[in-house]
């Protein structure tokens, strides 16, 4: 990793899910259900990345790329944050016919981050005009790890639940994206308003974790009612570093 403050980005990272497994979650049907919805901001003041350099295929890609590793709207609505249940143990069936869909695009994943649970698919194709790879590690474990020619697509099966970070080893180095995989359906990635919703939860009650690549995670407890809607809406805190240290 070529980025001066891994520090900072691993402490956020490595949060996540590497541990004992997780007891077997049972699909059944859920008829009298609720949902979490709500908004991830970043608070405080939050520094612009400047964009990754481009050191191959300049002709197709440009000389630089937008770094997605912070993304926040003007009132620090977050995007790409992940949310999830965590501990919960029963509730509705995992859409295994719906597949994922991660592009290689002008030599950048597309999008950033993904959320799946154990048994999708995910689908990586390659947009770009040249060779990629897609190799997907969990903590230190390689998941997989394909060669896409351009043009074409590669499917995978999502066997093992945590966060995967992907990388691309054709001397792309700058190219990153994350795949959190739960064993259960009930998790989201935040859009451009900060804004999430998990639908059809047993009433009860649970922990929603909000994960970020940069600004760490953190857990709130929510109940849910039959038939209605609990709004639970996260600040994540962070100290930046300067932007000028988040490149070498």
């Amino acid at each position: 990793m070529r980025r001066g403050t891994q520090g900072w980005l691993l402490a956020g990272a490595l949060l996540v899910l590497i541990g004992p497994a997780a007891a077997e979650y049972r699909e059944v049907a859920v008829s009298n259900g609720g949902t979490i919805s709500g908004r991830v901001r970043a608070a405080g003041e939050l520094p612009v990345l400047p964009p990754h350099p481009v050191f191959k295929h300049q002709d197709n890609c440009g000389a630089a790329i937008a770094d997605e590793r912070l993304v926040a709207g003007q009132s620090g609505e977050l995007r790409n944050a992940v949310v999830y249940l965590t501990g919960i143990s029963a509730g509705k069936a995992v859409p295994r016919e719906r597949a994922l869909r991660l592009d290689n695009s002008k030599c950048a994943f597309v999008p950033h981050v993904l959320s799946a649970s154990v048994g999708q698919t995910i689908e990586i194709h390659n947009s770009d005009p040249f060779l990629h790879d897609a190799h997907a590690l969990l903590g230190s474990r390689t998941v997989f790890n394909v060669a896409i020619p351009k043009g074409r697509t590669v499917r995978r099966p999502l066997a093992y639940a945590g966060l995967i970070q992907l990388n691309c080893n054709v001397r792309h180095t700058w190219m990153q994206a994350y795949l959190y995989v739960a064993e259960h359906p009930y998790h989201a990635v935040t859009d451009d308003r900060g804004q999430f919703t998990l639908s059809e939860v047993p009433p009860g009650k649970y922990t929603l974790t909000v994960w970020h690549e940069l600004l760490g995670s953190v857990d709130r407890e929510v109940t849910v009612e039959s038939g209605k809607t609990t709004t639970v809406d996260v600040d994540l805190k962070a100290v930046a570093p300067e932007a000028s240290e988040l490149h070498e």
